[in-house]
């Protein structure tokens, strides 16, 4: 089933009729995990996008059903745009304003809400708004590709395994993805820190990427 709105499209699957809770409090900003999915890619991070399918597959690996998520790769040097805004919030901000029952659909498990590529893709493109001195602590740079996170969203009582047992590939040669995280707004950092280690990991174990 397929909802438009303005220019925004979500999909959702379960309950053809959804009724809005009264009280939202339970689906409210503070009661969604952020997760994500990382990688590199030859291409710039602005031409990885994934399509609905592609995305709930990669989730499904790790046992989730219902999410809100998107297709959109993210260079994670501009995950904060200039306003401070995550993925994460934009993502939770435009289902509150425009669809907030698919935001309980979600939290009880009943649906899932994919928000369109272009809506993040126009959002966090070009601007670094980490702290310099925070963010030049950490590597993550890697000579021929680039870096890129897949966020997703889950409510506080979903129950997952973040655990890859490998790194998978996607079809056309175009990404791969080492591993699936969480975000912690406390620590952001912690972030740049996991890329960096799985980064350093490759350069120093030389596993093959992309054939090489």
């Amino acid at each position: 089933m397929f909802i438009i709105l303005g220019a925004c499209l979500f999909w959702k699957y379960g309950r053809e009729v959804s009724k809005v809770n009264e009280d939202l409090k339970d689906v409210s900003a503070t009661n969604w995990k952020h997760l994500y999915f990382y990688g590199i890619t030859k291409k710039p991070v602005r031409e990885i996008s994934l399509n609905q399918q592609m995305v709930q597959s990669l989730i499904g690996m790790v046992g989730i059903q219902a999410s809100v998520n998107t297709g959109a790769a993210i260079d994670p040097k501009y995950m904060f745009n200039e306003k401070g805004v995550t993925p994460w919030l934009a993502m939770y901000t435009v289902l509150y304003a425009k669809k907030p029952e698919l935001l309980t659909d979600v939290a009880s498990g009943n649906g899932l809400a994919f928000v369109p590529n272009e809506f993040l893709e126009k959002i966090f493109v070009s601007h670094n708004n980490w702290p310099q001195e925070l963010f030049g602590k950490y590597d993550i740079k890697f000579e021929g590709f680039n870096v890129f996170i897949l966020p997703f969203m889950v409510h506080k009582n979903t129950k997952f395994d973040l655990n890859l047992q490998q790194s998978m590939k996607a079809p056309d040669g175009s990404l791969e993805i080492f591993g699936v995280s969480e975000f912690n707004e406390s620590n952001p950092e912690g972030l740049l820190s996991e890329i960096e280690a799985t980064i350093k990991f490759i350069k120093e174990n030389g596993p093959d990427v992309f054939g090489h």
